[in-house]
């Protein structure tokens, strides 16, 4: 009988990865400064904040004595327009499945905050298919800082350098690099792929069964 493959852990980002949130999270930015900013910001420099939770972008585009305001009406938009605007990357349900039935732990890592990752995850049915959610509120330093994949990694008990770390920023891959974690650049609705591939991650998938193809090929070859 071969001997058993070794832990392995598929670590995810959310926006961008699991689903495509990105069209309402800019909307859901423009909402809640529209009182306070002379103009909305575009789609690119709302991008451009990523990485801590939300109340630090907003930071960006509102005063401080306007964040608390601004804050409460991102999650008003946000959690009000989730049904209507967010769809789960097709498969992706599968994916996270046919990673727990070959023995691996699935965990998130996200830099949305707290409230908004699992706002959506339950949303979309996923919060109990996780077996860990590490938020930008749960970390002192975000992406591309490995603190969250190293926090991640001791949650779900598995060495980082047997993390495969799946996302649609550069920030996903250089995080995972830092870490020791195998990388996986995902395009399905990546807001710049060419940015992200610049990034030379170990693996590229443009479609989710070609994720579930990576990980069964992973998986084995850890049996090897």
């Amino acid at each position: 009988m071969p001997d058993p493959s070794p832990a392995r852990a598929l670590l995810l980002d959310f926006d961008g990865t699991i689903a495509d949130t990105l069209p309402l999270i800019f909307d859901a930015f423009r909402h809640a400064v529209s009182p306070f900013a002379d103009r909305l910001p575009t789609d690119a420099e709302v991008e451009a904040t990523f990485g801590p939770a939300e109340r630090e972008c907003l930071s960006a585009f509102a005063p401080e004595h306007c964040l608390d305001e601004a804050e409460a009406r991102f999650f008003d938009h946000y959690e009000r327009e989730h049904e209507r605007m967010v769809r789960l990357a097709d498969g992706m349900a599968g994916a996270i499945e046919h990673a727990r039935s070959l023995g691996w732990k699935v965990g998130v890592f996200t830099g949305k905050g707290r409230r908004a990752a699992l706002f959506s995850l339950e949303a979309l049915g996923l919060l109990d298919r996780v077996d860990c959610v590490v938020s930008g509120d749960d970390v002192e330093r975000p992406k591309p800082d490995p603190d969250g994949l190293h926090r991640a990694a001791r949650l779900m008990g598995v060495d980082p350098g047997l993390v495969l770390m799946a996302g649609d920023s550069p920030a996903d891959i250089r995080a995972g690099r830092s870490a020791g974690a195998r990388t996986c650049a995902v395009t399905w609705a990546a807001f710049q792929p060419d940015r992200l591939l610049a990034e030379a991650p170990d693996h590229c998938c443009s479609r989710v069964d070609e994720l579930v193809a990576l990980i069964d090929s992973l998986h084995h070859e850890g049996r090897g």
